[in-house]
């Protein structure tokens, strides 16, 4: 699970809360993005938001898995002295790999000694909420570039049934944030350091564009059932729903379902809150090598 951030800059807070800030803090200059995802280079969605966020005057880098890679977390190719692939397209890189394997060849090889101002992951057709962005190659790749050093925005849009028909509305929303991130970056970084913004995008938006916390619950997961007609040692994996509620207060899930875009920062950090380790230091005091 990902430790959420204690605080937040108040700038943030108040231009996502607010969703307007006057037009005359609104200069930007351009940024250098990363773009990648999980579902592979020639995902349509991906290039649909490389064309808007060039429209709007960035520059953009596709560096993206070459095939799906979808639910692969943070996954990466750390076997040294192994080979990955990873080929020149029309508008950047695919990489033989995961997620995570594109934006660390991206930060080391297109942007070699010159990190980009942002990588962007996504957007991902299905929401990344709660416990479920653990597995997720969309947050994966957002989480592998604030360990690069560079700041993340991670994109997922909720589905109706098979159907993605808010599809170009997170895109629109995307290249906003986007804009206002560089607009009220006063010539810092984009994101305060080790941030990523796990944004996920409804189905029907009501309006409201909320700060979230991530939640605990699994909206869905994995159940097996035997399949000796496959092999004899074979289980069919089958997906499992949970409709209840999370137990977090502000859950993103819960605003999502309810129609709210959520963003929920996010450090990369694994490590427990400080009463957690207090707990346990108390009780493993007295314990010797």
């Amino acid at each position: 699970m990902f430790k959420r951030l204690a605080l937040v800059p108040l700038l943030l807070l108040s231009f996502l809360a607010t969703g307007t800030a006057p037009a005359q803090a609104l200069h930007r200059e351009p940024l250098r993005i990363l773009l990648t995802n999980d579902d592979g280079y020639s995902s349509t969605y991906l290039h649909q938001l490389r064309e808007a966020l060039e429209a709007a005057g960035h520059e953009v880098t596709v560096v993206a898995p070459a095939a799906d890679a979808s639910a692969s977390g943070t996954q990466i190719n750390a076997r040294f002295g192994g080979t990955i692939e990873a080929g020149k397209q029309d508008h950047g890189w695919a990489v033989g790999g995961s997620p995570s394997d594109a934006v660390s060849f991206g930060t080391r090889v297109p942007f070699a000694g010159d990190l980009p101002d942002l990588v962007v992951s996504g957007p991902n057709p299905g929401e990344n909420v709660a416990a479920a962005a653990t597995y997720s190659g969309t947050v994966g790749a957002a989480i592998t570039a604030v360990v690069a050093g560079v700041p993340a925005i991670a994109l997922s849009v909720a589905r109706d049934g098979s159907a993605v028909p808010s599809a170009a509305r997170s895109i629109a929303f995307t290249v906003r944030l986007v804009n206002r991130l560089a607009a009220t970056a006063n010539g810092g970084p984009v994101l305060p350091a080790r941030t990523a913004l796990n944004v996920n995008y409804p189905v029907t938006p009501n309006g409201t564009v909320s700060l979230a916390h991530l939640g605990t619950s699994l909206p869905y997961g994995a159940g097996y059932t035997p399949a000796p007609e496959a092999c004899p040692l074979c289980y069919r994996i089958v997906p499992i729903a949970d409709p209840g509620p999370d137990p977090v207060p502000d859950a993103d899930r819960t605003l999502l379902a309810a129609g709210n875009v959520t963003i929920t920062p996010l450090d990369g950090s694994w490590e427990a809150g400080s009463a957690t380790a207090t707990a346990i230091r108390s009780r493993l005091r007295s314990l010797t090598p």
